[in-house]
């Protein structure tokens, strides 16, 4: 007897749902299996004591064709700081003029500075005289003389004071500024009668003048000296003496 029909077409529909079945469970992951993703890769720890270089460790060489991450970049070295400027160590301005005025001894003394150089000249009006010739550096006067006379002190536009040392005797002495631009030392050398002249003259703020000449080694007071002719007489002599110039000075 032939089955019926409705009875072949259940068991139709029931072998092709088992056949379903089977092929969706093996086309499925297995249970617990991570599904690969192509866009990121996972890097798990290494475990405890794993030697460093070996697969695995934070300092394993890189895996070929992999790009390392980019390095911060190095911090910038703080800025050194710089010097403070260097003094430039220039000088003072040398100061050019005439000073007069007195030892402790009661002496006088005339000094004129040029482009810094300098001539001091120390009489008593009778027998002492003392020619000293030096510089000034910095304010700073340094002169001297015969028989190992020196000079030091300092100077500016309105004062000079110092010391004079000579042999074993000392003086100090002070200078006021002359006013204007006369003159207020002058000198004269000259050869006269087979004789030899040398005289000096300071000419004081009160309009009195002091001086010295040697004549043939033999100092004696100087007659008075006329500025305007730059001229006095010796011995019967006319003798003619010029303003000192520090420069010009340097050389005698």
């Amino acid at each position: 007897m032939k089955p019926s029909t409705p009875l072949l077409t259940l068991l139709t529909g029931s072998v092709l749902a088992a056949v379903l079945f089977t092929m969706s469970a093996q086309a499925a992951p297995p249970a617990g299996r991570p599904t690969a993703n192509a866009g990121a890769t996972a890097t798990a720890p290494a475990p405890p004591g794993t030697p460093p270089g070996s697969p695995g460790s934070p300092d394993a060489p890189a895996t070929p064709g992999t790009r390392p991450a980019a390095a911060s970049p190095p911090a910038s070295p703080p800025a050194t700081p710089q010097p403070p400027d260097a003094p430039t160590g220039a000088p003072a301005p040398t100061v050019d003029g005439s000073w007069t005025g007195r030892l402790d001894s009661g002496a006088s003394i005339a000094l004129t500075v040029k482009d810094g150089r300098a001539t001091a000249y120390v009489c008593d009006g009778r027998r002492l005289e003392i020619w000293l010739r030096g510089t000034v550096t910095d304010g700073k006067l340094a002169l001297t003389g015969k028989e190992g006379a020196r000079l030091t002190g300092t100077v500016d536009g309105g004062k000079a004071a110092g010391e004079l040392v000579v042999g074993t005797r000392r003086w100090t002495f002070t200078a006021t500024a002359a006013a204007g631009t006369a003159p207020v030392l002058y000198r004269a050398t000259a050869s006269v009668r087979d004789a030899g002249v040398d005289g000096g003259w300071i000419m004081r703020p009160d309009g009195t003048q002091i001086g010295v000449v040697t004549w043939n080694g033999t100092p004696v007071p100087a007659p008075p000296l006329d500025p305007a002719f730059r001229s006095t007489i010796v011995n019967g002599v006319t003798i003619t003496a010029e303003p000192v110039v520090p420069a010009a000075e340097a050389g005698r």
